[in-house]
């Protein structure tokens, strides 16, 4: 009996023992599958965050790029102003030179001011302030003028430059011309700069009756693009390299800007490149033909400007007050000049006039808070706002706080022009 339970005992311990042994082996098993999971975490963690750091140094790479060629970019319009200016006002010259020293200072302004809108364009697609405003237009006529601003350029640089339509192209269609125009002129422009000598740039437009479909390529034999950069080539910020930003120029922002514009209407990009052989950008977009409606023949002829009455022009800056002051006197239109929102405030009070151009950022008052003041006594006068900010939400702060219209720095003579005819 005793021996029995002896055995009992010691069959027991062993099979306790075993289990026990079946246990940490099936423990030790999960401890390592854990460990080998936990591995894996780490290494994929690892791995993201090395990716992400990775993209996060070239994004701030490329905008750092981005900045420093921004800033060559207008620093090179902006040097040659001032440095043609310089010369005009210590150099004797031909006549001849001054007319060639004007259209470089005017040539390296319009640089300027296209490098500026880009940026702003830019801003307002990221912030979705960006609006596609269509209208009936005779495209061909808006896509012809394209073509005679580019001609002179082309002809230049020997570099052959056509146009060609479908001959059934509708005479309206309903678009937003200006983004069309803009979209178009960014491939034109870079068409024509990566375009060498005796080479060739033409516009090619398509109309699609039975699929309602613009379709338009700009075709060129320039340089081509590299195969490694054409997925990249309409990314923000971004260029071919820095050899061809070097030596073509160029803000790395035009491509991204058209693309989303052909985007926001609804089409899609067309792109093909060869290196050392040429390039096509182009687009397909959905548009309508719009009905022709007849117009009654008038007589009439249309003055340049017919506007009476005296204007006040609120501006603190002695340069654009010589400036406006010039224009509205070449236009024979009568004027009064205040320094500050306070003065127009009591210029309004004290005198009848027919409109005021009204600067925003002045000493002791605003212009707008100058208009709100104004329209508590005034409701009527047309108050235009001048502002060197073109960004959509402060002109929609001008409108919010009484005023009627906003004419944009630097002033142009046919914006004015508008102006004055709207409310003469």
């Amino acid at each position: 009996m005793d021996e029995e339970r002896v055995k009992r005992m010691v069959n027991r311990e062993r099979n306790a023992r075993k289990e026990s042994e079946r246990l940490l082996e099936q423990k030790s098993s999960e401890l390592y599958e854990i460990n080998q999971n936990l591995e894996q975490l780490v290494t994929e963690r690892t791995e993201k965050l090395t990716t992400a750091l990775n993209n996060a140094n070239i994004a701030m790479k490329t905008k750092d790029d981005f900045v420093s060629n921004m800033s060559h970019e207008i620093r090179t319009p902006l040097n040659a102003i001032m440095g043609f200016v310089e010369v005009m006002q210590s150099s004797e010259y031909e006549e001849e030179a001054f007319s060639n020293y004007l259209n470089i200072i005017n040539d390296s302004s319009e640089t300027l001011l296209k490098i500026i809108n880009d940026i702003l364009d830019f801003s307002k697609l990221q912030s979705g302030q960006f609006k596609i405003s269509p209208i009936d237009v005779n495209l061909r006529d808006k896509l012809q003028h394209v073509y005679s601003l580019f001609s002179k350029i082309a002809t230049e640089k020997e570099v052959s430059f056509l146009i060609n339509f479908s001959n059934d192209f509708p005479k309206l269609l309903v678009v937003d011309d200006i983004r069309i125009t803009q979209i178009v002129s960014n491939f034109v422009s870079n068409a024509l700069k990566f375009t060498p000598k005796n080479g060739t740039v033409s516009i090619q437009v398509l109309y699609e009756h039975e699929r309602s479909t613009l379709i338009l390529k700009v075709i060129d034999t320039g340089i081509g693009i590299k195969k490694e950069a054409q997925a990249t080539i309409f990314n923000s910020f971004e260029q071919e390299d820095r050899t061809v930003t070097r030596e073509y120029g160029g803000t790395g922002l035009g491509l991204a800007i058209a693309k989303q514009l052909v985007e926001l209407m609804s089409g899609e990009v067309i792109f093909k490149s060869i290196p050392q052989k040429g390039s096509v950008f182009g687009f397909e977009m959905p548009l309508t033909v719009a009905i022709e409606k007849k117009q009654l023949k008038s007589n009439k002829k249309r003055n340049l400007v017919s506007f009476t009455g005296t204007i006040l022009v609120a501006e603190d800056n002695e340069v654009n007050i010589l400036l406006i002051s010039i224009v509205l006197e070449q236009l024979f239109v009568s004027f009064e000049v205040v320094e500050n929102g306070l003065l127009a405030i009591s210029a309004v009070k004290n005198n009848n006039y027919a409109l005021v151009l009204m600067d925003n950022q002045m000493p002791k008052m605003s212009g707008k808070d100058a208009t709100l003041e104004i329209r508590k006594f005034n409701k009527k006068i047309p108050i235009v706002a001048l502002s060197a900010n073109a960004l959509k939400t402060e002109k929609e702060e001008f409108l919010e706080v009484g005023m009627n219209d906003v004419l944009s720095k630097p002033i142009n003579k046919t914006e004015l022009l508008e102006i004055l005819e709207k409310y003469k």
